[in-house]
């Protein structure tokens, strides 16, 4: 008979290792919702930031983010310097409501959720995340708006799992969905969202996770070109072919970029050590330090991304200045971070790239006379290989370029400047992934084998078996007998407050069964105990471990009737779980 469909249908269909129809359908929904929450994000930070600079600056022209950007080299040096100080106050008193388990964010915030808390993600963070980086950014702060976009997208889709009450095995897919979602409505590359959240976040490839956020990165790209047009985040010329000459100052421009890469890690890693969990004088530190940087070198304010624009197009092309703006940057965006501003690392990475790339063709030019005119080769191959090096993504580097130029000649290029970069810095300066390398700093360890990778995919109701019956311990063997029917397989007993299982078939032992009274005495009994039907098997083989049982009963509801529900609950054994293994 055709059963009508029903939420908790769609929890036990995705409570399956491969439940792909619903998977997508939940992240086609997950894309709107990360989507339109970056949409509102984007306009509310041009709105602040028009705000926060027209009064002062009024001539000057506001159209876009970029717009913005500029607009705080025309500030006064004085508001330059106490912005991001009135900035960090407002984040102090932002953070230091929330209590100190909900005051981590951006992406490493995602990795970890997703690896050591199956996807779960406190939606209070969420929102604390949304508005520290709107005032971060509108007080000129050198950081971008990418790693709390991520944030705040994987937050909208652990979300969507949590109200709907799905199994815990699906929260980390849908939050690696609204990962991809946020790259994707950012920069409107879709591609590099999609392997973004596969290589950087999630860290696996399989076909279970690659439809539903290939799904969600379509819907929110086609949601933000629908509202901003289907222009990706920069306009890049047309760039002509490489040069042999072009190619060997790439290669020389990316082992450079890659020493560069290793010592932002290292400096933001020491600003990390030094913060120790501590909100006010780190966040005071970071306010006076980025002052005192914005007066002196307005550039380094804000993401970056209309010095990008600037350096594509070949202008700024001041050697010195170029310089001094490549080391204030670097120096500043690791501290800052560090010291606890909510902002994220992959638009600065870009700037900084970039800024090293044209540095590196001007000085060819000076010394050994190749020319400047292809710069914006130069700057995407830089911009690219920084952003690789420093998050060790190679694949979700060459992507985004590919996306972002919609050029082939490029590939062999970006190729050649990211393995080098990465190698450099991966393997010369031993420094891994920034995220990687924050985790190490903290003493945390995010690597899951296979095995454990597979547990979490897997909710306990698709493992576990509802042929059960709830009795009395009470009873006798002969009315239990009456009681049961020929599919129960399993007796659940309640007794002094604690569950037991018991397999049917004992009570037709004749060595056992005649020889006691009631069913409450009969040796096979098993001690148990309950876990949600929305956990994974994972979290069920951690429960059995840490209680020395062997059998759960999962349950859906709150009341002891739903509890013993056959069409809601089930039960779980060592066994069942060890199919998997075998499967496998």
């Amino acid at each position: 008979m055709f059963k009508k469909p029903s939420i908790q249908n769609l929890r036990l269909r995705l409570a399956q290792s491969e439940a792909l129809p619903q998977l997508t359908l939940m992240a086609l929904i997950t894309g709107l919702l990360a989507g339109g929450f970056l949409i509102a994000f984007e306009e509310l930070l041009f709105f602040f930031g028009v705000v926060s600079q027209h009064a002062l600056i009024p001539d000057h022209v506001f159209s876009t983010l970029a717009s913005v950007e500029s607009g705080y080299e025309a500030l006064p040096p004085l508001v330059r310097f106490f912005s991001p100080i009135g900035g960090a106050l407002a984040l102090i008193l932002l953070i230091k409501s929330r209590p100190p388990k909900r005051r981590s964010f951006g992406i490493a915030h995602v990795i970890e959720r997703l690896t050591l808390n199956r996807g779960w993600l406190p939606i209070t963070s969420t929102i604390t995340q949304f508005f520290g980086v709107l005032i971060a950014l509108v007080s000129g702060f050198s950081v971008g708006r990418e790693g709390p976009a991520v944030h705040m997208g994987a937050g909208a889709g652990s979300f969507l799992g949590q109200i709907l009450k799905l199994p815990t095995n699906t929260l980390g897919v849908l939050a690696g969905c609204g990962t991809a979602a946020a790259i994707a409505a950012l920069f409107n590359t879709p591609m590099a969202g999609v392997i973004f959240a596969m290589e950087v976040v999630m860290k696996e490839y399989s076909l279970e996770s690659f439809i539903p956020v290939m799904a969600s990165a379509v819907v929110a790209s086609v949601l933000t070109q629908t509202v901003y047009g289907p222009n990706p985040a920069f306009q890049i010329p047309i760039i002509p072919s490489a040069t042999p000459e072009e190619l060997a100052v790439t290669a020389i421009t990316a082992v450079i970029i890659g020493l560069l890469a290793a010592a932002f890690i290292q400096i933001n890693i020491f600003a990390i050590q030094k913060r120790q969990h501590k909100v006010v004088f780190p966040l005071l530190i970071a306010g006076l330090l980025m002052g005192i940087v914005a007066v002196l070198v307005p550039a380094t304010m804000g993401i970056g991304y209309d010095t990008i624009e600037a350096l594509l197009i070949g202008d700024d092309l001041n050697l010195p200045f170029l310089f001094i703006l490549l080391a204030t940057k670097l120096v500043i965006t690791a501290l800052v971070i560090g010291l606890g501003v909510p902002g994220g690392m992959i638009g600065p990475s870009l700037m900084m790239g970039a800024t090293a790339g044209a540095c590196s063709v001007l000085l060819a030019e000076q010394f050994i006379g190749i020319s400047a005119t292809n710069i914006t080769f130069h700057v995407m191959t830089g911009m690219i290989a920084m952003m690789a090096a420093i998050f060790q993504a190679p694949l979700t580097a060459l992507i985004t370029v590919l996306e972002l130029t919609h050029s082939s000649q490029i590939i062999l290029p970006a190729m050649l400047a990211i393995v080098i970069a990465c190698l450099t810095s991966s393997q010369i300066c031993k420094q891994q992934s920034i995220f990687v390398m924050q985790f190490m700093a903290r003493g945390q360890s995010i690597q899951l084998s296979p095995m454990t990778q597979l547990l979490n995919r897997t909710g306990v109701t698709s493992l576990m078996d509802s042929r059960f019956l709830h009795l009395s311990p009470d009873l006798t063997v002969d009315n239990a007998k009456a009681e049961i029917s020929e599919n129960t397989q399993w007796l659940v007993l309640k007794k002094d407050e604690q569950l037991y299982i018991l397999s049917a078939n004992t009570l037709f032992d004749s060595e056992t069964a005649p020889k006691v009274r009631t069913i409450g005495s009969l040796k096979g009994l098993k001690r148990a105990g309950m876990i949600s039907s929305q956990a994974s098997a994972d979290e069920a083989l951690s429960i059995m471990k840490k209680n020395s049982i062997e059998n759960l009963l999962v349950v859906s509801g709150n009341s002891e009737r739903e509890f013993f529900d056959p069409e809601r609950s089930g039960i779980l054994n060592k066994g069942m779980i060890d199919t998997l293994y075998k499967d496998d």
